[in-house]
């Protein structure tokens, strides 16, 4: 590795933005119009922090300034360090640009939104396997040293990630929320009964009659756009683990409601008519039913024991 402060051309700037497959962190445009106005208006000024190229000359820092050099055509002084390691990648901004989605995007080469929301997932998840209570799931962030891990816990494919996209844009569900559900009824449930019940959310529900969990799923969802319920994706993952649990179990339900945080309300004493503050636990989240016989009375199945 060396660095050395080099005349950076919008000519270099082109050739390096066309050699940065390896960084599949998106371009925010939010940051280069920041770097573009520092061009156009004579801010820009040479320190330690410049532009990056790993071994095999891939951009792997600096890709807004490059574009907003690019944009403006107004050539900078600054240091280039070239020959860095691929994984320094995990280690620069870490803390402040690189997300979750990011990291899964560089360490799996999936399209960036897919590990978007794979990156959400396994938050999500890990989160969970800490032992934490379901309204802290969504807290905290993971770095990019956990992501090898936490992927080998829960491989998640691209093809599943974009299969529960499409089914969440069905019924106006969050896509996390399907993976996070997909998931957590796979510890107890072979894959070919989860994706029964997967499979018959979203469009294919309106073929369903009566109040078959799956339509009463597809119907809660669709009231999101109402706000009737809870875009939450930890909230959805909930709603699909209980439609999940009454269609094996072969129960009816006519609706599903979010889980309640926990807090205080005030009471009155029936004897004496005076208010008073009452503390309340927060709901449990959902457990997904224990292995059984499954009923016939919802997927007209003969044998899936």
């Amino acid at each position: 590795m060396h660095t050395e402060t080099i005349t950076v051309t919008p000519d270099i700037c082109i050739n390096w933005m066309k050699n940065r497959v390896c960084n599949r962190v998106p371009l925010r445009s939010y940051n280069v119009e920041k770097f573009r106005e520092i061009l156009q208006t004579g801010q820009f000024r040479t320190t330690h922090q410049g532009f990056a190229l790993d071994l095999h000359g891939c951009l792997i820092d600096g890709q807004h300034r490059a574009q907003a050099i690019i944009d403006t055509g107004i050539s900078v002084t600054a240091q280039v360090t070239y020959d860095l390691a691929p994984d320094a990648f995990a280690a620069i901004d870490g803390g402040r640009v690189r997300t979750a989605g990011d990291h899964v995007a560089q360490a799996t080469g999936m399209a960036q939104n897919s590990a978007n929301y794979f990156g959400a997932a396994l938050k999500i998840l890990r989160n969970r396997a800490e032992g934490l209570h379901w309204t802290r799931w969504s807290t905290g962030k993971i770095t990019a040293d956990e992501i090898p891990a936490l992927m080998a816990s829960w491989p998640i494919p691209e093809s599943l990630i974009n299969y529960m996209l499409v089914k969440g844009r069905q019924c106006h569900a969050s896509g996390t929320g399907l993976l996070i559900s997909h998931q957590i009824i796979l510890e107890k449930w072979p894959k070919d009964v989860a994706d029964l019940f997967f499979r018959g959310i979203g469009d294919a529900s309106r073929e369903y009659v009566g109040k078959d969990p799956r339509a009463v799923y597809t119907n809660t969802m669709l009231n999101v756009n109402k706000g009737v319920i809870s875009r939450d994706s930890v909230q959805q993952s909930a709603q699909a683990i209980k439609a999940f649990n009454a269609l094996v179990a072969g129960e009816t339900i006519g609706t599903l409601k979010k889980m309640k945080m926990g807090g205080v309300k005030v009471v009155r004493n029936r004897e004496t008519g005076e208010e008073m503050e009452q503390q309340y636990l927060a709901d449990r989240y959902p457990g997904v039913i224990d292995v059984q016989t499954i009923s016939q009375t919802w997927l007209h199945v003969t044998d899936h024991s």
